[in-house]
């Protein structure tokens, strides 16, 4: 990066620092007359930095008088004369800049030193600073801009005024208030937050408003109210601007959202369908799965007898049958799967903690509990099912995988993780814990030229290049951007069988291709999300009429929840019918199958190896993460990159790396869970591994494969609990990995998932394979290096990280089926040589 020198950097930013200062001069003027002398005003101070500074928060807090708060994303810049990037063979490049905001809470003390700094650097370059002060040099060469976080940063990520907007549109002044969550600065002294908290409910109140939530999460630097504000707020920000209302202009205020609990409206008010099931008997055990969705229908056949309910808010006593519809259907799912082609039911009962109530106003509708904070809420409910609450034991302390197939419907902040994907981080890394999460919906129509509707097969190309190119506004939705938990997308497919698509309606999305209403990633710091794709159910669209003079039509989604297609789901009946069931579509519903494989998984692994010569399985601790990898490991592009391509035309370097962003890892095959097969060996492995270190596992090489040109694949997927930092954009606390395999030894070529985006999160999918003859001597192994570094902070002296690790080798079986039995063979020898070895020692 090419930047300006320090004389033209004074020229800049002089007239900015001078505003800082006469700002902190307007806010002292400001202060009630008698107001003590040492009494300094507070601003949140924004350092705009071209790029990224290594450790720059820790050099912001040795001087006194700042605090750092956050650190942000900040726009991709166009380049200019002062800040560009260049090339060493070219020179000066097009490629835009990206930026860093770090956001300080200062006083006038400190902005002083400041400016003492930025002066003696301007002297002397090469002056040395105090220690601990030496990353503000670089902060000087690289700083665009000096200023205060204002009222219209407060919104301009969290799509408030246009959602305030849409509210007036639609409902017009029939509506008096409107619900806000205002996310505070989250500051580290405990009387520091008690003051920014009570002052924040003052301007609240003041304003007719009322606090209805509030809640610190210490883990996680979060500190938030949810408040009701009366609806002049909303015209006063619409007709003059974010800094017309006192809750925009306050310090203490980080980011205002507006508060929209995520509403799910019932597939059909009627059920029809009937579901021949046996009554539901009683099961018994301790529950190993958690559903945090609505309240089910306890009482239909498919769940009578398997539900352990925890209901300590009383939502059960309002709530009745006919709205009891997303919790029915996911409770379904997990149990016996797609009630079209039902499987084995959970030999456990499930644990529901219900999380919605019936909307207060659309019949049969539920939605998320509106006057609590969604953040707060799943802290809460996870900590009771874990820990207890008010003194009493934990509700359900068995637990190891959460289904969550609801979320926020507002738009995730792009500039750092949600709030709620923070919370699930810091619980899965806590208490080891395997989330499931859905990604989201986005089914609002999709618009497609005109001429592109005369037919299903133009309107199906029309429509995939829609959903591509429209990739980062259909966006993960919170908590589905959380790193460590396993974020679902969904697939065109059911089990439903050959249906009769009515002429109104069209099929025009591949079979088994990722659903057009699922939500894309990437996620944080361009990881991959979802990290897989299940099946949904089939959507259909409603056939579009064009006008004569329209260049677009909008393709909207058709209603199938009487005959289908979509996955049949068991939903609370007429007359307390207790047999009905409805097709329905969506990635909760694919999250939910997720949920039921991940379960058969752990039965597997519980299971223990059943011959004495085979290595132990890896501990119960590492089961978690071991699913998550193993899942992980069973998925993959197949056939949609080549026709995504080919479809799209995508030819550019980028491709891969915006369809890594597109797919994930890829679909889910359920056919290669929880067993190998002759011609593929799977090995699992976990462990703990702290800052730089690295652990090396060999896999056998089978001899079957040795000087064959023949195909093969090498599949290696690694799973960690990152540990996270949540005040920082680079977030990871540490990173762990595996190198890049030996190409030359896999005899293949690197396929799907792009690999640079690979590593960026805590789920590493890697996929070689290739028909090159493989060239190795009897006895030989694959290794496979699992590295640790730091990334966000260092990691203690005594800390370690959890991993898992599974790798396999696999190949056709026309070229071998005997893979699985020499690669076992190898590792049951190896564990016969290390017994002996004890022994003589």
């Amino acid at each position: 990066m090419s930047r300006p020198s320090p004389g033209r950097q004074g020229e800049r930013l002089t007239p900015q620092f001078n505003a800082l200062v006469a700002a902190f001069a307007a806010e002292r003027a400001r202060f009630a007359e008698g107001t003590p002398d040492e009494v300094d005003p507070e601003l949140v101070v924004v350092f705009d930095i071209a790029g990224s500074i290594q450790d720059f928060h820790n050099a912001i807090r040795r001087i006194d008088g700042l605090e750092f708060l956050s650190e942000l994303l900040g726009d991709r810049a166009e380049p200019d004369d002062d800040f560009h990037m260049t090339e060493r063979a070219t020179g000066r490049t097009n490629k835009p800049v990206t930026h860093s905001l770090y956001l300080v809470m200062s006083n006038t003390q400190a902005v002083e030193q400041l400016l003492r700094l930025f002066a003696e650097w301007q002297r002397d370059p090469t002056a040395s600073f105090e220690r601990g002060l030496g990353k503000f040099k670089e902060a000087f060469q690289r700083l665009t801009a000096i200023r205060r976080w204002g009222p219209e940063d407060r919104i301009r990520e969290t799509g408030l005024r246009e959602r305030w907007q849409e509210t007036l549109d639609m409902v017009g002044q029939s509506v008096s208030t409107v619900i806000v969550e205002v996310e505070l600065w989250y500051r580290r002294d405990p009387s520091q937050r008690a003051d920014t908290e009570a002052h924040t409910e003052q301007i609240i109140t003041a304003s007719g408003g009322t606090v209805l939530d509030r809640s610190q999460i210490d883990n996680i630097a979060y500190h938030a109210l949810l408040a009701e504000l009366p609806i002049q707020q909303v015209h006063s920000v619409l007709d003059d601007g974010a800094a017309s209302i006192q809750l925009l202009v306050a310090e203490e205020v980080m980011f205002v959202s507006p508060f929209t609990p995520m509403t799910v409206a019932p597939p059909l008010l009627d059920p029809v369908a009937v579901v021949r099931l046996p009554r539901g008997t009683r099961v018994d055990g301790l529950p190993r799965v958690a559903l945090l969705d609505g309240l089910p229908f306890p009482n239909h056949d498919a769940l009578s007898g398997r539900l352990l309910v925890d209901d300590p808010d009383g939502l059960g006593e309002n709530y009745p049958a006919s709205s009891r519809n997303h919790g029915t259907a996911m409770a379904s799912l997990i149990i016996h799967g797609d009630l079209s082609a039902p499987s084995d039911a959970l030999h456990r009962p499930l644990y529901v903690r219900p999380i919605m109530r019936p909307h207060e106003f659309a019949a049969g509708s539920e939605q998320v509990l509106p006057n609590r904070l969604l953040t707060d809420l799943l802290h809460r409910v996870v900590r009771r099912i874990v820990e207890g609450e008010a003194g009493r034991s934990a509700a359900a302390p068995s637990v190891r995988i959460v289904n969550l197939s609801i979320g926020a419907q507002t738009r995730a902040l792009v500039r750092r993780m949600s709030p709620v994907g923070r919370l699930l981080d810091w619980l899965a890394h806590s208490y080891n814990l395997l989330f499931v999460v859905s990604a989201g919906n986005h089914t609002d129509p999709i618009t497609i030229p005109a001429d592109a509707a005369d037919d299903p097969a133009t309107a199906r190309l029309a429509v995939g290049r829609a959903v591509y190119e429209e990739t980062l506004l259909r966006g993960i939705l919170p908590p589905g951007d959380a790193l460590n938990a396993l974020t679902i997308g969904s697939i065109h497919e059911d089990g439903l069988g050959d249906i009769d698509v009515p002429d109104t309606a069209w099929d025009i999305t591949y079979a088994g291709a990722p659903a057009h209403y699922g939500a894309t990633g990437p996620g944080v710091g361009r990881s991959v999300k979802p990290d897989l794709h299940h099946i949904g159910g089939r959507a259909l669209y409603l056939r579009p009429v064009a006008a004569r003079d329209e260049k677009t039509v909008a393709v909207e989604l058709a209603h199938t929840t009487i005959s289908g297609p979509g996955l049949q789901v068991a939903a609370p009946g007429r007359a307390g019918a207790t047999n009905n069931t409805v097709f329905d579509t969506g990635t909760s519903h694919a999250t939910a199958l997720v949920t039921r494989e991940a379960n058969r998984l752990f039965d597997v692994l519980e299971a223990r190896a059943t011959d004495a010569d085979d290595g132990p399985f890896p501990d119960p601790q590492y089961h978690p993460l071991l699913v998550r990898a193993l899942l992980a490991h069973a998925s993959s592009w197949g056939d949609w990159e080549a026709r995504i391509r080919r479809e799209l035309g995508l030819t550019s370097p980028q491709a891969r790396r915006q369809l890594t962003a597109f797919l994930g890892y890829g679909r889910l095959d359920v056919g290669r869970l929880g067993a190998a097969a002759t011609n593929r060996a799977v090995l699992i492995a976990g462990g703990r591994i702290a800052r730089n270190q690295r652990h090396t596992y060999e896999l056998p090489l089978p001899p079957s494969l040795r000087a064959r040109a023949e195909w093969h694949r090498f599949t290696i997927t690694l799973a960690y609990m990152a540990p996270t930092v949540g005040v920082l954009t680079q977030y990871r606390g540490a990173k762990v990995y595996f190198t890049t395999p030996n190409m030359a030894l896999a005899g293949g070529d690197r396929a799907d998932a792009e690999h640079n985006t690979v590593r960026r999160g805590s789920l590493q999918h890697e996929i070689v394979q290739g028909t090159r003859a493989m060239v190795f001597r009897d006895g030989d192994n694959f290794p496979v290096h699992v590295e640790c570094m730091d990334d966000a902070q260092r990691l203690r002296a005594q800390q370690s990280i959890r991993y898992a690790l599974v790798v396999s080798v696999e190949t056709a079986e026309q070229t071998s089926t005997t893979i699985h039995d020499e690669v076992r063979a190898r590792l049951q020898q190896r564990v016969r040589d290390r017994a002996r070895q004890r022994v003589q020692s």
